[in-house]
């Protein structure tokens, strides 16, 4: 009851009645009549610290050890639990505490020690004498073993609250709406003392919201909501903002039992929340608790927890349909798909998929969260949130945003506000899921040509990569780049599709490779590569006639320099090819340049790059009687750009060429065309 207590009105285990403790003088019976005392009274704090003083002068009192184990326990203080089930247990050669065990195998598995507790609970199904234990110690074994199978996704992020938001008090059941975000706790930075003194010690609702990249000191809503003298716990907002239900819990006269806990309702208007009403249809003589606003069969509900008579267990989920506001039907159990012979708790709703928490399954911790989808006539069999939402403790009450990715819960894992134990109080965290990307670089290139020697196929700019989405049966476009600087095309890619990414470059063929992104559970950046093979053009060819010049396009000289460039090279092999195919050819090899500088030195220079082109030619083994080589200067311009007129750059290069002519052998010929090459001079100036 102690725990229910707890997720009721979200408020710690509370302590009562510790002015009754005894002078540190007291004899040890004094301190084990009053933590007898504190203990019936409900205060489970005093009655461990009195039973603590009096085993410091009673050290073999096992009976006392093990009633101090099983408080700790229930204080949620699994670290303490565990060492003083353990202590007894191993030396328990009488076989008196065997019974222990079970308790010693849960405080080892809610301390994550899964190996250690499936041992510990075998020893019990094995030499215990309960049978419904025994059972349960099998279901906890099954939890176990899934906690050793589980991962918690790579971007999963759980952050605490912060020591702000939250406090060494229990804050509970987190509900996000509108940037504000609500929850219920008792804001004592100590264990509340039913002494007269205590002052205003009830649960109430807050409100915080997001300061920079904290959450800011929470604020209590007014007394419309937080009544005087009440406990108000379960906070939820509706998904259109518009209704808060929660509720209101009354102790008994001794504060730790449940007397009452109804389900109320406000509506919120221009001037904010109005004053709340007790819900109809869904409070009776039971405890009700954890509203949450749904939809089934096309009408909204109210999802809550009660343990009304007739239920499959302790506290089971039920709904209720709504018929106006603060107004339900009769409530209906959601069966034993949904609910265990254990406990349900925190139901939340969203696009067909109920989110709750249990400790009626094969947990790996206490209460874990599970989700069930609602298929419009039954719920499925309920699946495990990841590791990280679970944990080997509580997680209760997770709420997640319309989108999916981020969310809060409320768990007992240690966090920076300590009560008493580093596990002994809830406190909220906020979940995320990191928005996986995948940052594709696309990288083109061509297919090197033999007569290249490269060793690597070299890089293609000036490319059009187009991006296609081709998961579903009809291809959808998501972006298309070029890029004239550069071979690389960045894009930004989503988790878990297909694509097909296409290259195209003028001249070449267009390559394509298709690839998925199932299964990446981070952001990456993933490259790929397409390579472009040249197109094979149809040969084109020139007629070639005794004494008509034939322009090379690609044979280039650096300024003012007469020797033959790397570059200028195919086509002077073009010519030697050709003259070995015809023997009997004999040519006439002219350098011309254009009409700027000096007549006299444009033509010597014209010279000397001719016999530069000769020479390499004979080199080649072309004997030096066929060839001629002419430098005619500007002496046989092809345009109007004589000395003094005015031209443009363009006008002058057409001036600056390399001829050949046949001058003796075949009157004519067919050649391959040469394609030009675009290239400029090194300096890109004149002559």
């Amino acid at each position: 009851m102690k725990k229910q207590f707890a997720l009721i009105i979200g408020a710690a285990l509370l302590t009562i009645g510790l002015q009754a403790q005894p002078l540190n003088r007291s004899t040890p019976e004094a301190n084990l009549k009053s933590a007898q005392e504190a203990e019936a009274d409900g205060n489970p704090y005093a009655a461990a610290e009195l039973y603590e003083k009096y085993l410091s002068e009673n050290k073999q009192d096992k009976q006392i050890q093990a009633k101090v184990a099983k408080l700790n326990f229930d204080l949620r203080d699994y670290e303490k639990a565990e060492k003083g089930f353990a202590r007894l247990v191993n030396r328990d050669r009488k076989l008196e505490f065997t019974e222990l065990k079970y308790w010693l195998a849960l405080s080892m598995k809610y301390n994550g020690k899964y190996a250690e507790a499936t041992d510990m609970f075998n020893q019990y199904i094995e030499n215990g004498a309960d049978e419904n234990m025994k059972k349960k110690a099998k279901v906890e074994i099954a939890g176990c073993e899934l906690a050793r199978k589980m991962k918690q996704p790579e971007n999963l992020i759980i952050a605490n609250l912060g020591k702000t938001a939250n406090n060494p008090q229990t804050a509970a059941s987190p509900s996000y709406s509108s940037g504000e975000l609500y929850f219920t706790s008792i804001r004592s930075k100590e264990v509340v003392v039913l002494n007269g003194k205590e002052g205003d010690w009830h649960s109430k609702v807050y409100t915080t919201s997001k300061s920079g990249a904290e959450y800011g000191e929470p604020e209590p809503l007014g007394t419309q909501i937080n009544r005087e003298g009440w406990h108000q716990g379960n906070v939820s907002i509706s998904a259109d903002g518009k209704t808060m239900y929660f509720t209101r819990v009354e102790l008994t006269e001794k504060g730790q039992d449940i007397g009452t806990s109804k389900i109320f309702v406000s509506q919120k208007g221009s001037d904010g929340w109005g004053g709340a009403n007790e819900a109809t249809g869904v409070n009776g003589d039971f405890i009700a608790k954890h509203p949450c606003e749904g939809e089934l069969f096309g009408e909204k509900v109210l999802f809550f927890v009660a343990n009304m008579p007739g239920g499959k267990g302790g506290f089971d989920i039920y709904y209720a349909t709504k018929k106006s506001e603060g107004v339900f039907g009769l409530p209906v159990n959601l069966g034993a798909v949904v609910n265990t012979d254990g406990d349900e708790a925190s139901p939340f709703y969203q696009d067909g998929k109920l989110y709750f928490s249990s400790n009626g399954r094969p947990n790996i911790g206490g209460y874990d969260v599970f989700e069930s989808q609602w298929n419009g006539s039954v719920w499925s069999e309920p699946k495990h949130l990841p590791l990280g939402i679970n944990t080997s403790l509580d997680d209760l009450h997770y709420t997640r945003s319309t989108d999916g990715f981020t969310g809060f819960l409320q768990s007992n894992r240690p966090g920076p506000n300590n009560l008493k134990s580093k596990t002994c109080c809830d406190d909220i965290y906020q979940w995320e899921l990191e928005r996986i990307k995948v940052e594709l670089v696309a990288k083109t290139f061509r297919v090197r040509l033999k007569k290249e020697n490269l060793k690597e196929n070299p890089p293609l700019k000036g490319a059009v990569v187009t991006m296609l989405d081709v998961t579903e049966k009809k291809a959808m476009p998501v972006d298309e780049k070029t890029n004239l600087a550069s071979n690389e095309f960045p894009f930004t890619l989503q988790p878990d599709r297909s694509y097909l990414i296409i290259a195209n470059a003028e001249g070449y063929k267009p390559d394509s490779l298709a690839f998925n992104t199932n299964g990446i559970k981070k952001t990456t950046t993933v490259e790929k590569k397409l390579t472009l093979r040249l197109l094979k053009k149809e040969p084109e060819y020139d007629t070639l006639r005794i004494n008509e010049p034939i322009r090379l396009d690609n044979i280039l000289y650096d300024y003012d320099k007469d020797n033959i460039r790397p570059d200028a090279e195919p086509d002077l092999q073009s010519v030697v090819d050709l003259m070995k195919k015809y023997p009997e050819m004999k040519i006439e090899l002219s350098s011309h340049t254009d009409a700027r500088g000096n007549d006299a030195y444009n033509e010597d220079l014209s010279q000397r790059r001719a016999n530069s082109a000769v020479a390499w030619i004979v080199a080649k083994g072309i004997a030096a009687d066929r060839i001629v080589a002419k430098g005619y200067g500007e002496k046989q311009l092809q345009n109007k750009c004589t000395n003094g007129v005015e031209c443009s750059e363009e006008e002058h290069q057409l001036n600056r060429r390399t001829e050949f002519k046949i001058t003796a052998g075949p009157t004519s010929i067919v050649i391959e065309r040469v394609e030009k090459r675009e290239k400029k001079p090194a300096d890109g100036s004149k002559n």
